[in-house]
C-alpha cells in the first residue's frame, strides 16, 4: 500500500471512531407525558449496565424497576406486548435492525480500515461504510417525520460516516491502495522489458551461431564426416565452457525489479560478505534508514545473502513470512519458507512469491 493510501484510510478509520463516539451524545427526544425526554448513548450504557447487574444478581427484573424516570421495566413490557398484539411485531424488528445494523457496520469498517494492507482488504470496509452512509442519508432525507425527534448524535454520526467514505474513495481514485512501484517512481522505465529484450537478444545470437556452423559444414563437402563430427564436438565443448564461465557467480547482486529496482550490492570485498535484504517495501525503507525505531518492520520480513568468494557460491537464508523463490533459467529450483536456507553456485534470480519483486544473483 502506498503512503498516501495508508494515510487516507487511517484518517477514515479515525472518523468512524469519532462517529461511534458521537452516539454517546443525545441522539433522540420524545414526549414522556410530563415533558420532553432525551436519550443519549451514555444514558443507554449506564441504564443497561445497571439493569444487567441487577438481573445477574437477582435473576429477574421487577416490573417496578425504574429504567429512566418515569418509565419502568413493566411499562416497556406492556408497550412491546401492545405492539405485538396490534400486529406491529415485524415493524418493530425492522426498526430495531435499522438502528443496530449501521452501528455494527461502522464498527467493523473501523477495525478493517486500521488493519487493511491493500486493495483486497479495503473492499469490505468500503462497502460497509457506503451502506451505512447511504442508509443514514436516505433516512434523514425521506423520513422527514423523524427529524423533530432526532438530535446531535444522529446527525454527527451521519456526517462523519460520509466524510470517512469520501476519504476512502479518494484512496481508490488515486491508486493509494496498490503496491508501490519504485521502478517507475525512480527512473520512469520498465526494467522487466529491457531484461526480456536482453534475453531475446542472447537467444537470437545463439541461434545465429548454430546457423553459421551448419552453413560452414554444408560448404565443406570435401571433408569427411568424422572431421565434421570432431569439429562439432569441439564447438559444443567451447560453448559449454563459455556457458559455465558466464554462469559463474561473481558476488554482485543487481538488475532488481519492483522494490529492488536500481539497487546493487557488491559482495566481492573480503573473503565472505553478507547482506540483509528486506522482503517488503517497509522493510527496505527501514534498512535504508538504519534506525532502531523501524526494527519491527524488518523482523520476519528479510533474508540474508552470503557470498563465499573462495567457493564461488551464495547462501540464502530466509527470515521472511513471505515465501522466497530461487529461479534458474526461468524455472523454480528452490522454494524457501521462513527458516529455510539454500546454496547457489551459478547465476540465479531471487523473487518474492506472488509479487514481481526480484533481484539477480550474479
Amino acid at each position: 500500500m502506498r503512503t498516501h493510501g495508508r494515510l487516507v484510510k487511517n484518517i477514515a478509520g479515525i472518523l468512524l471512531l469519532l462517529a461511534l463516539l458521537s452516539l454517546l451524545l443525545p441522539f433522540c427526544k420524545f414526549n414522556a407525558g410530563a415533558g420532553d425526554m432525551t436519550l443519549s448513548g451514555v444514558e443507554v450504557l449506564k441504564t443497561g449496565g445497571k439493569a444487567g447487574y441487577t438481573y445477574f444478581k437477582t435473576g429477574a427484573l421487577s416490573d417496578d424497576y425504574i429504567l429512566k424516570s418515569p418509565y419502568t421495566w413493566g411499562d416497556i413490557k406492556q408497550s412491546v406486548l401492545y405492539i405485538n398484539n396490534a400486529g406491529g411485531a415485524k415493524i418493530m424488528v425492522f426498526c430495531g435492525a435499522a438502528i443496530v445494523i449501521p452501528i455494527i457496520l461502522c464498527f467493523l469498517s473501523m477495525i478493517m480500515l486500521f488493519m487493511a494492507e491493500g486493495k483486497k482488504t479495503m473492499f469490505l470496509p468500503t462497502v460497509f461504510t457506503f451502506a451505512t452512509s447511504a442508509e443514514m442519508v436516505l433516512v434523514l432525507l425521506l423520513f422527514s417525520q423523524l427529524r423533530p425527534f432526532l438530535m446531535t448524535g444522529v446527525y454527527l454520526f451521519t456526517l462523519l460516516n460520509v466524510f470517512a467514505l469520501i476519504f476512502i474513495l479518494v484512496g481508490w481514485l488515486t491508486g493509494g491502495y496498490r503496491q508501490p512501484d519504485r521502478r517507475l517512481g525512480r527512473y520512469g522505465n520498465d526494467n522487466d522489458k529491457s531484461s526480456d529484450d536482453d534475453n531475446d537478444g542472447s537467444r537470437r545470437k545463439r541461434t545465429k551461431r548454430k546457423t553459421r556452423r551448419k552453413k560452414k559444414t554444408k560448404k565443406k563437402k570435401k571433408k569427411d564426416k568424422s572431421s565434421d563430427r570432431n569439429d562439432d564436438k569441439k564447438d559444443d565443448k567451447k560453448d559449454e565452457q563459455k556457458n559455465k564461465n558466464s554462469n559463474a557467480v561473481v558476488g554482485k547482486i543487481s538488475d532488481g525489479n519492483g522494490i529492488y529496482h536500481g539497487l546493487t550490492w557488491n559482495l566481492t570485498d573480503g573473503n565472505e560478505q553478507t547482506v540483509t535484504i528486506g522482503t517488503t517495501a517497509d522493510a527496505m525503507d527501514a534498512l535504508a534508514s538504519n534506525s532502531l525505531k523501524n526494527m519491527n518492520a524488518i523482523a520476519e520480513n528479510n533474508c540474508t545473502v552470503t557470498f563465499d568468494a573462495a567457493a564461488k557460491k551464495y547462501k540464502i537464508e530466509s527470515h521472511s513470512k513471505a515465501d522466497i523463490l530461487i529461479l534458474q533459467d526461468g524455472k523454480v529450483v528452490k522454494w524457501l519458507k521462513n527458516g529455510d536456507s539454500h546454496v547457489v553456485t551459478s547465476k540465479a534470480v531471487l523473487q518474492i512469491d506472488g509479487r514481481r519483486d526480484s533481484v539477480r544473483l550474479g
